[in-house]
């Protein structure tokens, strides 16, 4: 029987930080917003009517593939690109995907049967950081997915959707909540804080000796 706290949101973000490095972090925020440029170019020549099909297919692959090569470049091992499946890349204990959100809605992600196998492998870090299970030992994580989310709740001039925000989150094991989330500019300055060391001060001021004052030589005054 499992009486133990959990751990806390600050002991999870040292768990991230420990297993994804803040250059990744930074690679799929670039990696967003520079897919969702390509993509609102390359649409914004449509027929107005036609306009926001458009800009969904063709932003989705091209941010697909600004996501495939951030993860590529470094070194987070993504899965094939092919068609509209997910791209799914690794960095430690974590799987890194993508999910794009209109508009501050958040859809139902448990439509995607992929998405939710890999909600489920943040049960155990549910249990450690989160809410621990009364009746189930808590184990240490073995894995879990966190998911880089586009929110698109911008419009440009040429009437398309726009990305505005680029988030880190954690999804629950059955989707219903987030075990964590924030904002990757502000979840990548946590790195800046936890590589803050303190210089400790180990000088010790020491008494100068009071000698005796010669007299009768050439060192006497």
């Amino acid at each position: 029987m499992n009486t133990a706290p959990p751990l806390g949101l600050r002991e999870l973000e040292q768990l991230i930080m420990k297993h994804v490095p803040r250059d990744i972090f930074m690679a799929c925020e670039d990696a967003y917003y520079n897919g969702d440029e390509k993509g609102r170019t390359e649409s914004s020549p449509f027929a107005k009517g036609h306009r926001p099909s458009a800009a969904g297919q063709i932003k989705h692959f091209r941010i697909n593939e600004a996501f495939h090569e951030a993860l590529e470049a470094q070194n987070a091992d993504p899965t094939p690109i092919k068609g509209t499946q997910l791209v799914i890349g690794r960095s430690g204990i974590f799987k890194i995907v993508r999910l794009n959100v209109p508009g501050h809605k958040w859809v139902n992600l448990r439509r995607s049967a992929t998405r939710k196998a890999l909600a489920e492998l943040n049960d155990d870090i549910k249990r450690s950081y989160v809410q621990s299970d009364f009746f189930t030992d808590a184990l240490a994580p073995a894995g879990g997915t966190i998911f880089i989310i586009g929110v698109m709740d911008g419009i440009d001039e040429k009437g398309i959707s726009q990305l505005t925000q680029v988030k880190i989150a954690l999804p629950a094991p059955d989707m219903k909540s987030w075990l964590y989330i924030n904002t990757i500019s502000d979840f990548v300055s946590l790195y800046d804080q936890a590589n803050v060391v303190t210089q400790v001060d180990n000088a010790q001021p020491k008494l100068k000796k009071n000698t005796k004052k010669q007299t009768g030589n050439d060192q006497g005054n």
